[in-house]
């Protein structure tokens, strides 16, 4: 049926209309260089205004007097690119529908947020390469900022935010929710870019999670009340803290290098304090017994990595080198009226590298784009017991992978790509190894058609790692009867998919995505017969990761239009997923919609936004499945002082709901049948209040420089 419904459509639309390796190095500030410059011949293609240029594989546009004017950032400046939208709500930027947009600033890549947030000054035009190739093949659209030349100037940027929790999701006699603040620096002089932040934040929130567990073949049933006290039985408090540095030498337009470091620390403390209803294994009448759990969780990471990119003649090349090491302790404790107790405290340290070489250019007056790198990835994880230091865990994984890329210009508005990956992979640890090979592909052919119309159909297969965690032998009893761990004979997650996008009448995109992973990790219970840990022999439910099936069809709709001052938005969206592990079987329907309306009001200095989103969002499993559907009206209004120098910006969640709520989880294993009740959704979110202030401060040379009036520009 999936078959059926999905490829007549994605053939019917061709006629009428005529990963690379999973990137290890995108959680590093600096990755791979893009192709920014086009060799002297490039073909122009056609010029429909004063300030754009539409090139082969990219557009040029030249920043003017009235994309800079009301805009207080690089983001907002952004958003009066036509095609392009910026949520002020979700702070995300969307390029004709599509949300997989990664932003650099002269072919680096920073913290999206920081690059976002700064003073569009240092910019004098932007380069959009839409279905970017190579290592950015994962992107829809890349945004390349390209600096003025020999630019001399600083930003700086302090923020705060608070989120009040007024409603159902407070901690009692706790309003304050959340709470982030930040300071970013960055100093250019001619070549050279100075940058370091330094920032945190916290959450803390309680709510109520209601269930029922029921054991089998044990006649034990387990049910979660509410606490007689008020108190909610699900609380936690997370803070978070990063500092990062980095330094950047340009030698010339083609030559760079760059070098930073980061350093992020986290404590979280979650508290259940549940009353429970249950049933005695040998069913004796219900009694109500209390249970009091709480754990921690604390790790540290640094991150160092150094980039180079260069270019000899007409090949340009990159090499880059990572480590991060993690370490984190984490504690369990547990504790029922009952008399029965757990504590299981582990201490855990993790290292990886990732080294990485890569050449491309071009042939044929630039019809023919190739490349082909080389990977070497390695990650130790070490797991003990922190009173003892006993060994649970030691694993190793060592991973080459070669990979090329290659695409053609079939015409100067067409392009067909072709992406081909072999890794080996080795792993060893608890007496055990393993060794095999794992591969990727991806196909696409990409068409410019008349009134900015494009059409991209893509193809992928390829495969992913399990974690080492999930991996290891290493199990425990979390309750009397609950046993959990990994599973040594995890496979590879193999995934396809086929996806056909659609932009046609400058407002409009239509995307179709058949997703089907024959293998993928998913945690599975099974009922097994043995000592439990109070030492009598009996039933358990245990649980651990298995390579089980998955498949989603989805379907979605963007509108977006800017009218001079109002930027109207929407998109809808629904899809069918089915999740399968032997005889189990489970699927679901679902759906989202936004829709967001702002406007400019520039006398004033403000800018009011509706946002408005609703769904029926789900997780599937083989084994169960959870759904929450709830909607949110959001009201937001940024008022800028100053000159633009500081912000306010206020979000109040309405109490008007369209839709009834619900957000429950049921599952059906051999050993267990749970159902779930959580929080009315729509109850957690009312009232939410939001409040940030962000002061903005810019300055040097090229500032000094700067004419307001902008009347040299275009």
């Amino acid at each position: 049926m999936r078959k059926k419904f999905f490829f007549p459509i994605l053939v019917s639309l061709l006629y009428c209309s005529s990963q690379v390796f999973a990137q290890f190095a995108k959680d590093s500030l600096i990755i791979d260089s893009i192709e920014t410059a086009l060799t002297a011949n490039l073909q122009q293609v056609e010029v429909n205004a004063s300030n754009i240029v539409h090139l082969r594989d990219k557009d040029i546009i030249y920043i003017t007097r009235e994309m800079r004017k009301g805009s207080y950032n690089t983001a907002e400046m952004l958003g009066k690119i036509p095609g392009m939208e910026y949520d002020r709500v979700t702070e995300e930027l969307q390029y004709q529908g599509q949300t997989k947009v990664l932003l650099l600033v002269d072919s680096l890549q920073y913290e999206e947020s920081y690059i976002k947030k700064l003073h569009h000054i240092r910019f004098d035009k932007i380069e959009i390469i839409p279905n970017p190739q190579g290592k950015y093949s994962g992107y829809d659209v890349i945004i390349n900022l390209c600096r003025k030349e020999k630019y001399q100037g600083y930003d700086y940027q302090g923020h705060a935010f608070s989120g009040l929790f007024p409603g159902d999701r407070k901690i009692l006699d706790r309003s304050l929710g959340r709470g982030e603040w930040n300071q970013i620096f960055t100093y250019t002089y001619n070549k050279w870019n100075f940058f370091a932040s330094y920032g945190g934040n916290f959450s803390q929130e309680g709510v109520n999670n209601l269930s029922t567990k029921q054991y089998l073949l044990n006649n034990y049933t387990e049910e979660v009340i509410e606490n007689a006290d008020g108190t909610r039985n699900y609380k936690w408090h997370e803070r978070n803290n990063f500092l990062t540095t980095a330094i950047d030498y340009q030698f010339d337009k083609h030559n760079s290098l760059s070098v930073t470091y980061e350093y992020m620390h986290s404590d979280k403390d979650v508290s259940r304090p549940k009353t429970l209803i249950r049933t005695d294994l040998d069913g004796t009448p219900e009694d109500t017994i209390g249970s009091n759990s709480f754990s921690t969780d604390r790790w540290s990471l640094h991150k160092v990595a150094g980039f180079y990119r260069g270019q000899i003649k007409a090949w340009n090349y990159t090499a880059s080198l990572n480590y991060n090491t993690l370490e984190s302790n984490t504690g369990y404790d547990i504790q029922k009226t009952s008399g029965y107790q757990n504590t299981d405290n582990r201490w855990s340290k993790m290292r990886q590298t990732l080294a990485k070489a890569e050449v491309n250019r071009r042939f044929l007056k630039n019809k023919i784009y190739w490349s082909f790198g080389y990977d070497n990835f390695w990650k130790s994880y070490i797991q003990k017991r922190a009173e003892t230091r006993e060994d649970l865990s030691n694993y190793a994984l060592k991973q080459s992978t070669v990979w090329t890329f290659g695409s053609y210009n079939v015409t100067n508005k067409a392009s067909l790509s072709a992406l081909a990956s072999l890794t080996t992979n080795k792993t060893k640890g608890d007496q055990a190894k393993d060794r095999y090979l794992s591969w990727s592909g991806k196909l696409t052919y990409y068409q410019r058609m008349e009134h900015n119309q494009w059409l991209r159909v893509n193809y992928s297969c390829g495969v992913s790692n399990p974690d080492l965690t999930q991996v290891t032998s290493y199990g425990q009893f979390s309750d009397s009867l609950t046993w959990s761990g990994g599973n040594p004979q995890l496979r590879s997650s193999v995934s396809h998919k086929a996806s056909l996008q659609y932009y046609f009448l400058k407002c409009l995109t239509l995307t179709l995505t058949d997703s089907y992973n024959p293998r993928t990790f998913t945690d599975i219970t099974t009922l097994e017969y043995g000592e439990l840990q109070s030492g009598q022999e009996g039933y358990y439910a245990a649980t651990m990761p298995q390579n089980a099936k998955w498949n989603s069809v989805e379907a979605s709709i963007n509108f977006s239009k800017h009218i001079k001052s109002l930027t109207i938005a929407a998109n809808v969206s629904c899809w069918r997923s089915k999740g399968e592990y032997e005889s189990f079987k489970h699927s679901t329907n679902g759906y989202q919609y936004k829709a967001w309306v702002q406007y400019d009001i520039k006398k004033w200095d403000l800018i009011p936004l509706i946002h408005y989103s609703s769904g029926n969002t789900f997780g599937i499993s083989a084994q169960g499945y959870k759904k929450e559907v709830s909607d949110a009206l959001r009201v937001q209004l940024n008022k800028y002082f100053f000159h633009g120098k500081a912000e306010i910006m206020c979000l109040y969640i309405l109490p008007v709901h369209f839709l009834s709520p619900k957000s429950i989880s049921s599952w059906e294993t051999p050993a267990t049948v749970s159902r779930f009740i959580y929080n009315n959704p729509n109850n957690q979110i009312s009232h939410h209040v939001e409040f940030a202030f962000t002061y903005h401060l810019t300055g040097g040379k090229s500032v000094r420089q700067y004419n307001r009036e902008m009347s040299e520009e275009k």
